[in-house]
C-alpha cells in the first residue's frame, strides 16, 4: 500500500498562524480519513490515480469545516474583543475548509464526488437540527445523544462507500462505525471538567438520565458550577462511563480485525495507538474540592 500523507497534505489549508494563534481548532479526524485511505487503496485499480488519496483529503477538510462550526459559542451577552475575534475565526475557518473541498473536487473533474459530499452534509445538518432540539425540549438520553453524535463522524465517509471493494464494504462500515464512536468518546472525554463545554454532551446526558429530580432541575437551569459539577461527575462516575465505552470500542475493532481474513490488525495498530493511550495513562479523576 502507497504511504498515508494526507494530513500532511491537509496542512496547507488547516493550518494558519491567524487562526492557530487567535482561537481553538478541532482535531484532524485522523482515524477515519487513514481508515479512508486505507480501504479505497485496496481498490485502487478501480479509481483513477491518486483518487483515493483525493477524496480521503477532501472528506476530512469537509469535517473539518463541520466540526469548527460546531465549536462557535451560542450563549448571548457580551464578548471580549479576544473572544469575538475566536468566533469570527471559527466561523471563517469552517467556511474555508468547507469551501476547499468544492474547489479540488472541481479541478479534478469529480463532479459527482462533490454531490456525494454535499447530500452527506445536507444529511448531517439536518440530523444536527434534529438532535439541537430534543436537547432543547430535554426528549433526549445519553444513548440517543451518543449514537446521534457517532453518526455525524461517519456520514460524510460513508458516503464513498461505493468506491470501496465490494467485498470490503461489510467491514468498512462496521470499522468505521467503531472509530467513529471511538473519536466521539475522546472528544467527549476532552470536555469533561468544564460545565460549559460539557453542557449537552455525553456526560450531561448520563448524569441528567440517572440524577434525581432535584439534579434535573439544577442541570436543566441556566448552568451549573464547576464545584457542583465535579459532584456530579464523580457521584455518577461519568467519567469511568466514557472510559468503559472506549474500552469496549477498541475491544470490538480488534475482534472485527480478527475474524476478517483478508484484513491485518498489524496496519491498524496505528490508528488505535491515540485510544489505547488514553486508556493506559493515569487519569486525574475531576474530585470535589
Amino acid at each position: 500500500m502507497k504511504p498515508y500523507r494526507v494530513p500532511q497534505l491537509a496542512r496547507k489549508y488547516v493550518e494558519y498562524d491567524m487562526i492557530q494563534q487567535h482561537t481553538e481548532m478541532p482535531a484532524f479526524p485522523d482515524s477515519r480519513t487513514r481508515l479512508m485511505f486505507v480501504f479505497l487503496n485496496r481498490n485502487a485499480q478501480e479509481l483513477h490515480a491518486s483518487e483515493d488519496e483525493l477524496y480521503a483529503l477532501v472528506t476530512s477538510l469537509v469535517q473539518m469545516g463541520l466540526d469548527t462550526h460546531d465549536m462557535i459559542d451560542t450563549l448571548s451577552g457580551i464578548r471580549s474583543p479576544e473572544e469575538m475575534r475566536s468566533r469570527q475565526l471559527k466561523v471563517l475557518a469552517g467556511d474555508y475548509f468547507s469551501s476547499r473541498f468544492y474547489q479540488l473536487l472541481a479541478l479534478a473533474g469529480r463532479i459527482t464526488a462533490i454531490s456525494k459530499l454535499s447530500d452527506a452534509v445536507c444529511e448531517v445538518n439536518a440530523g444536527k437540527m434534529n438532535l439541537y432540539w430534543g436537547m432543547k425540549q430535554f426528549r433526549l438520553d445519553a444513548t440517543q445523544y451518543l449514537t446521534q453524535m457517532v453518526r455525524f463522524k461517519k456520514e460524510l465517509f460513508l458516503s464513498f462507500t461505493s468506491l470501496v471493494a465490494e467485498q470490503d464494504q461489510e467491514i468498512w462500515k462496521q470499522l468505521l462505525n467503531k472509530f467513529a464512536l471511538c473519536d466521539t468518546l475522546v472528544e467527549e472525554w476532552g470536555k469533561r471538567a468544564e460545565p460549559d463545554k460539557s453542557r449537552f454532551g455525553y456526560m450531561f446526558w448520563h448524569i441528567y438520565g440517572n440524577g434525581d429530580r432535584n439534579e434535573q432541575a439544577l442541570l436543566s437551569g441556566s448552568g451549573t458550577d464547576t464545584e457542583a459539577w465535579r459532584k456530579l461527575v464523580l457521584k455518577y462516575k461519568a467519567e469511568d462511563a466514557i472510559l468503559d465505552k472506549l474500552r469496549t470500542a477498541v475491544t470490538h475493532i480488534r475482534h472485527i480485525l480478527s475474524d476478517d481474513q483478508n484484513t491485518g490488525i498489524e496496519e491498524f495498530e496505528r490508528m488505535l495507538e491515540p485510544f489505547q493511550k488514553l486508556l493506559n495513562s493515569p487519569h486525574p479523576v475531576v474530585r470535589e474540592g
